[in-house]
C-alpha cells in the first residue's frame, strides 16, 4: 500500500512511519533507501519523506525537520506553530460521514464551524503539505515536551498548563489526528482513517466506603466525619456498604455495550492516597475475581518511593488473586515520569498503560485519540509498552472543572464527536465512588450513561 522513500536514516524517523502509517492504518508499509528500489516498488501510495525533494522521483513529497535526525532531548527546544485549514473536500467527507450516522442536525451544524476553522500544526515549511507531519506526530507521541523542564504539580505530574497546546486558543482536540487526517487527504487517501470507538474504564481506589478496614482507621474516620456515624455503624452492623463494586460498578457495567477494562489499586500499605481496604478483606478478594470473570482488569499501581519492588508485589498478588496474568495498568492519580514509569512498567511485563491523560483537564494529552507503541526519547528507541490515551474523567469534570452534570455531558459529546470524526478511542474513566451517586456524586449516573453510549445525542435524543 505504502512506499516510502527516506535520504536519511533515524529510530524516529522508521518509528513515527511504522506506527502511522502501518500500525494506524492496518497497511503494508516498505521504506526504501535506494532510490532505484522505491521506483520499482508497485504500491498504491509513494510517499518521499526527505531533507530536501528529489525530482526524479516519484511521490508525495513530505521535509524532513531536523527534531527527527537527532538522537538526544534539547531541553530548549520548542517548535514552531502555524495553522491550516481542512480543505473543502476533506470537509464533506467528515460531514458526510455525520449524515450516514444520523447525527443529530444541531450537532452537524455546530461540526460544520469546527471543521471550517483553523487547526495548528507543528513544524512549518515550504512543502506541499505545508508542514511536516510525521515531526508532529512524533513530538506528541514521544511526549518530547514532558522530558523538558516543567513545573510539576504538587503531586509531581505534568499538568496542562505546562503543554504546549495550553498556550493556544483552540478547543481540546487530537491535533495530530486532525493533522494526519489533512495529510491523507492531500494523498486522497481519507477513507482509510482509523474507525472510532469506546472504551470504558474504571479505576477502584477506595472498594468500600465503611468496610475493610482496622479498627484504628474506622475510629479516626469516624471523628473526622462525625456526620456519617450513624451509617458507619449501620453498615459495619450488616447494611450495604455505598461504594460496593457489587452495588455500583458491577450493574453499571452489564448494562454496557461497549469495551470495559478495570483497574484495581492493591496496594500493601494503606496510608496517604493509597486508601484502599485491607488486602485480606474477603469481600475485596471476591470483587476482584467476580471483576475478572466479567472482563478485563489491571493494576493501579500506588504511589510508592520505591515503584519496581512495590509494584511488583502489588502485580504479583493480583495476579494470584484474579488467576490471571496481568499486562494492563493505569498509575493511581495519573502519576507518570518520563521515563522512569514506563521503563519499570516494561520491566514488570506491563504491555499496555492506560495513564495518558490530563487529571485537571479534558482533552488529548499526547495529540492522538488512537493507541500507540511509546517511544523511549532517552535511549532514543521504539518499544512494545502500547499507550491507550483517556481524554476525559469523573473527577477531572467534577473536581477539577468544577462542571455541572449537564456541562459534563456536553464536554463528552464533543469529544466523541472529535473520535467520531478522526477515528480512535473515546475512552473515559469513572469510579466505584462516583457511581455511588453519593458524596457529591449525586445527579452523575446520566454523565455516565451518556459518555458510555456509542450514538451521539443531545438532550436525550439518540442517534440511530
Amino acid at each position: 500500500m505504502f512506499a516510502v522513500f527516506i535520504d536519511q536514516v533515524s529510530p524516529r524517523i522508521h518509528y513515527v512511519l511504522e506506527e502511522l502509517l502501518a500500525r494506524r492504518l492496518q497497511c503494508e508499509l516498505k521504506i526504501h533507501t535506494v532510490p532505484e528500489d522505491f521506483i520499482k516498488d508497485n504500491a498504491q501510495i509513494k510517499i518521499q519523506y526527505v531533507t530536501s525533494a528529489w525530482p526524479n522521483l516519484p511521490g508525495f513529497v513530505v521535509i524532513q525537520s531536523d527534531i527527527m535526525l537527532e538522537d538526544k532531548v534539547n531541553r530548549f527546544f520548542d517548535p514552531l506553530v502555524s495553522s491550516f485549514h481542512l480543505t473543502p473536500e476533506g470537509q464533506k467527507y467528515l460531514l458526510q460521514k455525520c449524515q450516514v450516522a444520523d447525527v443529530p442536525e444541531s450537532e452537524i451544524l455546530r461540526i460544520t464551524r469546527f471543521l471550517s476553522e483553523p487547526f495548528p500544526c507543528l513544524f512549518p515549511n515550504d512543502s506541499a503539505l505545508g508542514f511536516d507531519v510525521f515531526a508532529m506526530a512524533f513530538y506528541f507521541l514521544s511526549r518530547y515536551e514532558e522530558y523538558q523542564d516543567f513545573e510539576a504539580d504538587s503531586f509531581g505530574r505534568f499538568g496542562f498548563d505546562s503543554a504546549l497546546e495550553s498556550q493556544w486558543d483552540y478547543d481540546p482536540a487530537p491535533h495530530v489526528d486532525i493533522a494526519f487526517f489533512h495529510f491523507l487527504g492531500a494523498i486522497h487517501a481519507e477513507h482509510l482513517s482509523p474507525q472510532a470507538g469506546i472504551i470504558a474504564s474504571f479505576d477502584i481506589d477506595i472498594a468500600y466506603q465503611y468496610r475493610g478496614r482496622s479498627w484504628q482507621r474506622q475510629l479516626a474516620s469516624a471523628l473526622r466525619f462525625p456526620s456519617l456515624l450513624f451509617e458507619r455503624f449501620r453498615v459495619l452492623l450488616g447494611s450495604k456498604d455505598p461504594f460496593d463494586p457489587e452495588e455500583t460498578l458491577f450493574p453499571f457495567i452489564e448494562n454496557l455495550h461497549v469495551e470495559h477494562r478495570i483497574f484495581w489499586l492493591c496496594s500493601k500499605r494503606v496510608k496517604g492516597v493509597n486508601r484502599q481496604v485491607k488486602r485480606r478483606f474477603a469481600p475485596f478478594v471476591e470483587a476482584i475475581k467476580k471483576s475478572a470473570r466479567l472482563g478485563k482488569i489491571g493494576l493501579h499501581p500506588s504511589f510508592s518511593l520505591h515503584p519496581q519492588a512495590t509494584w511488583l508485589n502489588e502485580k504479583l498478588w493480583l495476579e494470584h488473586t484474579a488467576q490471571q496474568t496481568i499486562h494492563h495498568s493505569r498509575q493511581h492519580f495519573v502519576h507518570l515520569v518520563f521515563p522512569e514509569t514506563y521503563r519499570i512498567l516494561i520491566e514488570l511485563g506491563i504491555t499496555h498503560d492506560w495513564s495518558m491523560g490530563y487529571a485537571e483537564n479534558v482533552g488529548f494529552r499526547a495529540g492522538t485519540a488512537c493507541d500507540f507503541n511509546w517511544f523511549d526519547l532517552s535511549s532514543n528507541k521504539a518499544t512494545s509498552l502500547i499507550i491507550h490515551p483517556f481524554c476525559i474523567m469523573d473527577v477531572t469534570a467534577k473536581n477539577y472543572m468544577e462542571l455541572t452534570p449537564d456541562s459534563a455531558i456536553d464536554a463528552g459529546r464533543t469529544l466523541k464527536e472529535m473520535v467520531f470524526l478522526f477515528g480512535g478511542n473515546f475512552t473515559f474513566i469513572a469510579h466505584n465512588e462516583s457511581l455511588s451517586e453519593r458524596v457529591g456524586w449525586e445527579a452523575w449516573m446520566p454523565v455516565f450513561e451518556s459518555w458510555a453510549n456509542p450514538k451521539i445525542h443531545v438532550n436525550g435524543s439518540m442517534g440511530h
